[in-house]
């Protein structure tokens, strides 16, 4: 899937969820907690094919009404962010007035300068991510900001060294030397951002529901494995809330 499509979906998402917003303030209305997914990965274990997969596995048995799945990672709030400045902010907002939801996409999507600030930002986007549901989350420390969430599903990727150069000088035509450096830069930025704002070390496998190596598996099998996890955890999810409205009678 490419990235222009993400943008489009990530665009019919952020609609939904406003007049989902809108929605629940009217009386009686209840949205359920729907799920979403959490992805750490080291570099080179096939995160992008495996999200396009899973992302049209979730899509096709989600319930009618439900906003569709959608994916949160750095190239595309890269690319979203570029429309923002392109086109300008009403292209995506036609209200007059932002709700709460709007203001969440404009931190998640770098609208404000400071990095500080834009950290801060992003982990409470994450959280609202996470609140609305039905978004696949990756990178940025996500797994731990929203560990008390129970919709949650995290899982992480990784894969041996030469499995992942291989897949690296496969994918993006790179040399052995360029992929492998690439790699070694990525893991250890990626372990340094989140030791640094967390105080954890993200190779920790406690911090995760699936800890999968992608050596032996395909995407399409990686994707179903997290794609069953998922229904599994939509089942659970309707338990609680059936529970709770016994209770509440």
């Amino acid at each position: 899937m490419e990235y222009n499509k993400f943008v489009d979906l990530s665009k019919s998402y952020l609609f939904c969820q406003i007049h989902k917003n809108n929605q629940s303030k009217l009386e009686g209305y209840h949205p359920r907690l729907l799920p979403f997914i959490t992805i750490s990965r080291e570099a080179g274990t096939g995160e992008t094919e495996i999200t396009n997969i899973l992302l049209e596995e979730l899509s096709s048995v989600q319930e009618a009404g439900e906003c569709p799945w959608t994916l949160y990672d750095k190239e595309l709030v890269k690319r979203i962010n570029e429309e923002y400045n392109t086109k300008g902010i009403n292209s995506f907002f036609p209200e007059e007035k932002f709700s709460d939801i709007q203001t969440m996409f404009e931190e998640l999507f770098g609208m404000h300068p400071t990095k500080r600030e834009m950290v801060h930002n992003i982990s409470k986007s994450i959280f609202k991510l996470a609140d609305m549901g039905n978004a696949i989350i990756v990178g940025r420390g996500a797994f731990y900001i929203t560990r008390h969430h129970t919709n949650g599903l995290h899982i992480r990727f990784i894969g041996s060294m030469h499995k992942r150069i291989k897949h690296m000088v496969e994918e993006y035509s790179l040399t052995l030397k360029q992929a492998e450096d690439y790699i070694h830069k990525e893991d250890i930025q990626r372990f340094e951002y989140v030791k640094k704002l967390f105080g954890i070390d993200l190779r920790d496998p406690h911090h995760y529901d699936l800890v999968i190596n992608t050596d032996m598996i395909t995407p399409a099998e990686t994707a179903a494995i997290i794609s069953s996890q998922v229904e599994i955890l939509k089942e659970k999810i309707a338990m609680v809330y059936h529970i709770g409205e016994i209770t509440a009678v």
